[in-house]
């Protein structure tokens, strides 16, 4: 679980919520290196949630963020 008082500072800006070696993970702007990774396999997830996990999804909002980490880690 991410710790709340660290969210707000991450997202100041927006995070990107995509996939790293085939796992779902955090990117904080401008930064190849994901922040954060779950060890949620993208291929346990149906297709269109690994699709947009390829592309990258944009979170603006740590509440945000927190229900798609929640939707695509249970």
């Amino acid at each position: 679980m991410i710790k709340q008082r660290f969210l707000s500072t991450v997202l100041a800006l927006y995070v990107v919520l995509g996939c790293w070696k085939g796992y779902v993970a955090v990117f904080r702007p401008g930064k190849e290196e994901p922040w954060q990774i779950y060890p949620t396999p993208v291929s346990s997830l149906p297709e269109e949630d690994r699709k947009a996990l390829e592309e990258g999804i944009v979170v603006r909002s740590d509440r945000k963020l927190e229900q798609l980490i929640e939707d695509y880690t249970s």
